[in-house]
């Protein structure tokens, strides 16, 4: 019984300094500016609900999967960064859309900005991947061990899709121009973060001194 509740703290923590709820929130709010509430709860429910299955799906057969077609965690990280990179440029550059625009084809701006970048590489990053792939490692972890892995992670989850929720109070006090401002800084950061993803790896498989 306590070797399971230290497992389950062990993971809830390790997940939780990976995923950053609160500091998705932030992202998320910056995606999601110029949507309705309505449209905001939905695409928080669907990043949420991808980003499991996608995490999940790692969990069981990232090993296996990555392992088959020898890419390396390096190479896996360094895609993630530049990925991710690409996406954040956009966020910097790109103007808003018009909310007529978002009415007439709203349904599918929401579920396809949920799949990417909110679900990945946002939620489920090449980091938070890697992470559940070592946390539910095959060779060593028994299914009972893996299948406290996936309810911990659908634990996390829930907490993030309702912060997400709560994000509609922060955009109701900062308006439309403060959201565009959140939207082109977190951009910024984000660059700046998916850069230094990108080094890291490169560092680490030159064995550069860490950034």
């Amino acid at each position: 019984m306590e070797s399971t509740l230290n497992l389950v703290v062990t993971q809830f923590v390790t997940l939780w300094a990976v995923l950053e709820p609160i500091s998705h929130l932030s992202l998320f709010l910056a995606f999601t500016s110029e949507m309705t509430p309505k449209q905001r709860h939905k695409a928080a429910l669907l990043a949420c609900f991808f980003a499991f299955l996608i995490l999940v799906f790692f969990m069981l057969l990232g090993r296996i999967l990555l392992n088959a077609m020898e890419i390396s965690e390096l190479s896996f990280r360094i895609a993630g960064g530049l990925v991710l990179f690409m996406y954040a440029t956009s966020m910097i550059f790109s103007e808003p859309h018009s909310m007529k625009a978002l009415e007439m084809d709203g349904d599918k701006h929401v579920t396809s900005l949920a799949v990417y970048p909110l679900a990945i590489p946002v939620i489920a990053g090449p980091g938070a991947i890697l992470t559940v792939v070592i946390l539910s490692d095959n060779d060593r972890h028994i299914l009972s061990q893996q299948a406290i892995t996936i309810g911990v992670l659908a634990a996390l989850m829930l907490i993030l899709m309702v912060l997400f929720w709560l994000g509609d109070y922060v955009v109701k006090v900062i308006g439309s121009s403060g959201a565009n401002l959140i939207r082109r800084i977190m951009g910024l950061i984000l660059a700046a973060l998916s850069v230094d993803i990108v080094l890291t790896g490169i560092a680490r498989w030159l064995s550069l001194p860490p950034i």
